[in-house]
């Protein structure tokens, strides 16, 4: 990354989403560490694996500029593959304007059930499957809000059609 902001700078970043973390496959009674591979590969194809270009704001006033002034870039991921960049540390109490960001992502998609054991899974499949497919259908990872808010401030030259 350059030392000085300029207008349309971009961080890739790349994130892998575990959707159902409770989830195990089933342990098999044989010696050592085994698991039952069709659960494990059926636990596997739900995980999501997202990338994106994200444009960086402009530092905060106090740093002017200049990177290195900054204490550090925090990437925050919301709900429904949502995302957006702040700079510096969040104070106690100050993130209630984070809060309403989550809140907001959170009504782009379904919620997901809660899975824990393959009958769980027997029993959501076709949910599942759904959510699976509308969440590989928003297209729009970086939360709207916050690009329509740079383009305001003249901080992104760039539309955020891609």
């Amino acid at each position: 990354m350059r030392a000085k902001w300029t207008p349309g700078m971009t961080m890739h970043i790349s994130w892998k989403i575990l959707p159902y973390p409770g989830w195990q496959a089933r342990g098999l009674n044989l010696p050592g560490v085994n698991v039952d591979q069709k659960e494990e590969r059926i636990i596997d194809s739900y995980n999501e694996y997202y990338s994106a270009d994200i444009p960086l704001p402009p530092p905060p006033p106090s740093a002017g500029d200049d990177f290195g002034e900054v204490s550090n870039i925090t990437v925050h991921f919301l709900a429904c593959n949502q995302l957006f960049i702040t700079y510096g540390t969040i104070e106690e109490g100050q993130q209630r304007e984070y809060w309403k960001q989550f809140a907001e992502s959170q009504k782009l998609c379904t919620p997901r059930p809660s899975i824990k054991s393959m009958a769980d899974y027997r029993k959501n499949k076709a949910k599942l499957d759904a959510i699976k497919a509308e969440r590989a259908k928003i297209p729009q990872v970086i939360l709207p809000r916050y690009i329509q808010r740079l383009e305001a401030e003249g901080k992104l030259p760039v539309s955020s059609q891609k």
